[in-house]
């Protein structure tokens, strides 16, 4: 018997006679037995039971109020306890987007663990990504050529659902007038109508300049709101993508999906979350970003499921030198002869 194994003593909750037993640790264990032998009793109201009772004992007192307190199984004693999570046995459908880490809940905390207390790494030069200043951002737009026509923005909504009434008229009582919404320049003025049920990406147009004419007092004023309103994140929107330099285009082919709304001509500037080696921006972590059932965490390949579906031309066109009605496509059944030359 090993140091790690879990030690029940006198386990008699409801139908068990004072059962002792010693499970492995590490192992996949089966319990087997007629109807009505403690299988149950002793997986569920038993080892469960007892280790999701030590584990909101170890809670404080303000937290195991919001806590339903189980009851302590009737039972000697148990060593070697860890916290533990049960899965009942029920019907969770077909959805393929349903997993054990779901269906427990367990993904939501590794979700926000990651988001919050994970260190990203920049994917080209592999050192920690960290905070950039003001002044660093400014130097960036600087580097833009002369005469670049080029709007600031500051991101106020990601991927969120609603309509967002009273957010454009809080800007325009700030003084704003326009925004970029879905990817479209409007004026707050307008009566802009947003479907609530559809995530849609906001974008406040902070300033309108051009690399020659906007002073370097102008431009940080700019950035400085920018950052201010965008929670420390904004979005340089070059007018033409080709005057954009090297170091600001995104490292291979941008998709034309993007759940962070940026555009063609876009560059992230983040004064939280950069890499000043290689003078990168980042979206900053969010518990969304690890969830494959959301759109800014989801791979657009599959979206989200694992797997790609897709076909073989050269099995779906029998002969591609005939054209569709003399046959290149092979017809199967009761419709064998539909459209075919006679």
């Amino acid at each position: 018997m090993a140091a790690s194994d879990l030690i029940i003593k006198g386990a008699r909750e409801h139908n068990l006679r004072s059962v002792d037993l010693v499970l492995p640790r590490n192992q996949l264990i089966c319990l087997t037995g007629v109807s009505g032998s403690g299988k149950s009793s002793l997986a569920f109201d038993t080892v469960f039971a007892e280790g999701q009772r030590r584990y909101v004992e170890s809670l404080s007192s303000f937290a195991r109020q919001f806590v339903g307190q189980m009851p302590k199984p009737d039972v000697d004693s148990i060593e070697g306890l860890s916290p533990s999570i049960s899965i009942s046995q029920k019907t969770s459908g077909q959805n393929p987007r349903s997993t054990v880490g779901t269906i427990t809940e367990i993904y939501d905390y590794l979700r926000v663990l990651y988001a919050r207390t994970g260190i990203g790494y920049c994917p080209s030069c592999d050192r920690p990504i960290t905070a950039q200043t003001r002044e660093q951002i400014i130097a960036r737009v600087e580097m833009l050529p002369e005469k670049t026509r080029y709007m600031i923005l500051a991101p106020v909504v990601r991927q969120q659902k609603g309509e967002y009434r009273d957010l454009f008229e809080d800007l325009l009582k700030q003084g704003f007038v326009r925004a970029r919404v879905d990817g479209e320049i409007v004026r707050l003025t307008d009566d802009l109508q947003l479907d609530r049920q559809m995530r849609h990406n906001v974008e406040v147009v902070v300033d309108r300049l051009m690399r020659e004419d906007a002073s370097h007092a102008r431009l940080a004023e700019a950035v400085e709101l920018a950052l201010k309103l965008g929670q420390g994140d904004l979005i340089l929107a070059c007018e033409d993508p080709e005057a954009l330099p090297e170091e600001f285009r995104p490292s291979g082919k941008r998709r034309k999906r993007s759940a962070a709304g940026l555009q063609e001509g876009d560059v992230r500037l983040s004064a939280h979350y950069a890499c000043t080696h290689c003078n990168k921006s980042f979206a900053p972590p969010t518990p969304q970003m690890f969830s494959f059932n959301s759109p800014q965490g989801m791979c657009f390949e599959c979206d989200g499921l694992g797997e790609v579906y897709t076909f073989d031309p050269d099995r779906l066109a029998a002969d591609p030198t005939k054209s569709f009605k003399q046959g290149c496509l092979e017809l199967i059944g009761r419709w064998s002869d539909l459209g075919r030359w006679k």
